[in-house]
């Protein structure tokens, strides 16, 4: 039987609201310095139109912003956002032999200025390893001294964010997802996992990060049961969703085909039938193999 983490039973004694906002604030990509309260209507309204995903009008009202708030590290951050979004909008990824886009590089003289102003600027710094990033191949595994420059400028600018500081979850993540594509899977780990720690004291958010682990650990051979675990944490906190319990009855039917295949018949069936209850939409094709395979079962064992 699973047992409850006794820091998930105490998650309603440590999730007050300033802690939740404080969370979203790292999130969102605000935690310069200035909060919601202390932002001018102009700077608040630009941050709406990028939340609305407007970016050239945010990027525009941010322009002026700057101007009139030159110290306003937050301001840099969300306008280097604002022409990162523009350059993904026009190609997720770039060619990483090519010089940097107009955009990319409004964008990075944005997060430097936002560093600049505010050495400490996490958000800013992860910015930096998201614009290299989208330069750099996956599954690149030279040495760190034959590193590719833009893969070495992301490596740099992801660690420069954790460090400055180790408790937000979102550039940990990033960091993550960086060293997953790269195929570095045991940096990688270490990265989701601190992305997990700093996260789970939060109901308003950790099942995000749970479950970005829990992929993590889905995409790794004979990690299955580890991945539910994670999987199961994040039900517990964010209640019924049927994404997610797909995602858990798919592993277990994943765990009941290789029972099968080793010819573990009564594990196989008890684990396949499990997975079958689990899927929310019994015509999903994972379902329906779920299903074909215990049929094949139960002809094998006689049933």
């Amino acid at each position: 039987m699973r047992t409850v983490a006794p820091w998930l039973l105490a998650l309603g004694l440590v999730s007050g609201c300033d802690q939740i906002e404080a969370l979203r604030e790292q999130i969102l990509g605000g935690g310069g310095g200035d909060s919601g309260n202390q932002r001018s209507p102009e700077f608040q309204g630009a941050i709406d139109l990028y939340e609305a995903g407007q970016l050239q009008a945010a990027a525009d009202q941010l322009q002026t912003v700057t101007v009139s708030e030159p110290g306003n590290a937050d301001a840099f951050y969300y306008l280097g956002r604002c022409y990162l979004g523009l350059a993904t909008a026009s190609a997720d990824t770039a060619d990483p032999s090519s010089d940097l886009s107009p955009e990319e590089e409004q964008s990075l003289a944005a997060f430097n200025t936002a560093l600049t102003l505010n050495p400490r600027h996490a958000p800013a710094a992860m910015g930096i390893g998201d614009l290299y990033a989208r330069r750099v191949p996956t599954k690149r595994r030279r040495r760190r001294s034959q590193e590719p420059e833009a893969q070495q400028l992301a490596r740099e600018a992801y660690q420069k964010a954790v460090t400055i500081d180790p408790k937000q979850p979102e550039s940990q993540r990033r960091n993550a997802t960086f060293l997953e594509r790269l195929g570095q899977t045991e940096d990688a780990e270490v990265a989701y996992k601190a992305a997990v720690d700093a996260a789970k004291i939060n109901p308003d958010i950790a099942p995000e990060y749970y479950t970005a682990y829990g992929r993590f650990l889905a995409s790794q051979k004979g990690r299955s049961e580890e991945a539910i675990d994670q999987f199961e944490l994040a039900q517990m906190v964010r209640g019924e969703d049927p994404a997610l319990q797909r995602e858990i009855a798919s592993l277990y039917s994943r765990i009941g085909h290789e029972y099968f295949e080793e010819k573990h018949y009564s594990l196989a069936e008890q684990t396949l039938t499990k997975a079958y209850q689990m899927f929310p939409d019994k015509s999903d094709p994972d379902a329906q193999k779920t299903s074909s395979t215990l049929n094949r079962l139960r002809a094998i064992r006689g049933r």
